[in-house]
């Protein structure tokens, strides 16, 4: 019985999903933090408060890159190069981590930022 030949980032594309959602996740909260310690949320751009304004640019453009790469899973070639079951599990850990990255900032226009 002979395995398929791995390529060295598969494991790297399964979890790249939920790489970009750490990075959202932490950029998110890291902007929250020092944009209400520096008073964003008074001033106003682009009809909004800066801080609504920043924090919904950090999201838009991880929604973006997570968008990018189900895309870029969805169409990788069904043959030697990537098995069957790693391209399965990429598509479904990245749109797993698509619908936790946009849970995790919906409530960006909705909500006070700072208390």
């Amino acid at each position: 019985m002979t395995r398929a030949p791995t390529h060295p980032s598969s494991l790297l594309l399964i979890a790249a999903g939920f790489i970009i959602w750490a990075l959202a996740f932490t950029l998110l909260y890291g902007g929250l933090s020092v944009g209400c310690a520096f008073g964003w949320q008074s001033k106003m751009i682009a009809g909004g408060n800066l801080l609504r304004v920043v924090l919904l640019a950090i999201w838009s453009v991880h929604l973006a890159a997570l968008i990018g790469l189900l895309i870029y899973c969805v169409r990788l070639p069904r043959g030697d190069a990537t098995p069957a079951f790693t391209r399965k599990v990429a598509i479904g850990s990245t749109a797993a981590a698509l619908v936790a990255t946009v849970w995790i900032g919906v409530a960006i226009p909705a909500l006070s930022q700072c208390l």
